[in-house]
């Protein structure tokens, strides 16, 4: 059936992918670091975070569904759009409600106009064709990297004209209106088959149907990954909230976008692999081997040579954050090796075990991020979370022998 090369060919697409994606990333944060203060940054992370948790509490597991049924996408594009539009729609009224009590949690007026604003991305993307799906389900990586590299593309182009032209935060939010825009349009243009707004019940139903423990596996996985921002935004102010954004997304994501990008191809692959056990569990510990040493690899100049690569890429003005930035290195290694682990499980539909694992980890950052902020500040908050990732690793390993063990 070819999978193990579908799979090769997969991680090197989404690794050219995200390779092209840091490079955009690391272009796009080099001219706005430079331009925007960290209040300014810390500010966006309060919007992100009003944005993350609404799309979070409303996950209707469309994608999983779709990718892993023997159906073809074109079995549920209408019924998935409608689900989709109208799952937008919730999002941005919740998040201009959302906008009224962060606002006032964090003691930031502005911060209710800029929510509104960011209101409008999910309510755009509720109406991208579902038909982009296929490019996953059925293993269709090089146009599913193009596809995805065009959007990010123009939400960087977007995001450092304006901010050079205005130096304000408008240019990260109108970025990711812009390139929600650009997503829909896309989606219209390249693929043939277009939706309808027409609800199946039945179809609507099978889509739904694991949206009850996929919706806590997205909220679980939110809070993962937002929670320290909320804590440490109102323990430490806007400015340290700017700063640890910042560092977060230069140390952690370098290595852990690199691992989300293989899950993104391996998902579909361990799916049609699921009844071959022998074949699943090859592929899966080929993938874990590979992606490791690569994410690896690629953090260990910024473990070496941290202040050097934060002076060279972000400007003198952010030099602070190298002081703990090894943390959140360590910490993203250990989340890329949760993540490869996570698509297994999906495959298997093992949610409940990727739930214990995530509520754990929510559970433990957030007790230690909160304690250990106080006494050590940016430093103290992210050595918290790399002991709360390393801490809950023994959980994913005892699930992937039961699933070994399951098979045997």
């Amino acid at each position: 059936m070819g999978y193990t090369r579908n799979a090769i060919e997969g991680f090197s697409f989404q690794t050219f992918l995200k390779i092209a994606t840091a490079v955009v990333a690391i272009a796009k944060w080099a001219v706005i670091a430079r331009v925007l203060t960290p209040e300014t940054i810390g500010l966006f992370s309060l919007v992100t975070i009003s944005l993350g948790v609404t799309e979070a509490t409303t996950q209707t597991g469309v994608n999983l569904t779709i990718v892993r049924s023997k159906q073809s996408v074109k079995y549920f594009l209408d019924s998935a759009w409608v689900i989709a539009i109208i799952r937008g729609l919730v999002i941005g009224v919740v998040m201009i409600l959302l906008g009224f009590v962060l606002s006032k949690f964090f003691d930031q007026p502005e911060l209710l106009i800029l929510v509104c604003l960011t209101a409008l991305v999910p309510v755009i993307k509720g109406f991208i064709n579902p038909s982009i799906i296929e490019l996953q389900k059925e293993l269709k990586f090089f146009h599913d990297a193009s596809f995805r590299l065009l959007v990010t593309l123009s939400e960087a182009a977007f995001s450092i004209v304006v901010a050079l032209l205005t130096k304000s935060i408008f240019a990260l939010i109108g970025a990711m209106v812009f390139s929600a825009l650009v997503e829909v349009v896309i989606s219209f243009i390249f693929f043939k088959n277009r939706p309808r707004f027409v609800y199946q019940k039945s179809r609507a139903e099978e889509i739904l149907h694991g949206a009850k423990w996929l919706s806590f596996s997205a909220l679980f996985d939110y809070l993962n990954e937002n929670l320290d921002n909320f804590l440490i935004g109102k323990l430490s102010g806007v400015r340290n909230l700017g700063l640890y954004h910042n560092a977060y997304a230069f140390a952690h994501r370098v290595n852990y976008d690199q691992a989300k990008s293989v899950t993104h191809g391996t998902l579909p692959i361990y799916s049609k692999l699921q009844n071959n056990p022998s074949r699943l569990m090859r592929a899966f510990m080929k993938a874990t081997l590979s992606t490791m040493v690569f994410v690896t690899a690629v953090s260990v100049p910024l473990l070496l040579f941290p202040e050097f690569f934060v002076n060279l890429l972000l400007g003198e003005q952010w030099l602070e954050i190298s002081g703990f930035l090894h943390w959140l290195v360590l910490a993203g290694i250990i989340q890329s090796f949760s993540a490869l682990c996570y698509s297994l499980m999906m495959a298997k539909k093992a949610y409940s075990m990727v739930n214990l694992h995530l509520a754990s980890s929510v559970f433990l950052m957030a007790v230690l991020v909160f304690f250990m902020s106080k006494s050590g500040g940016l430093s103290g908050a992210s050595f918290a979370i790399f002991i709360s990732r390393l801490v809950n690793v023994p959980i994913l390993i005892w699930q992937i022998i039961q699933i070994k063990n399951e098979n045997q």
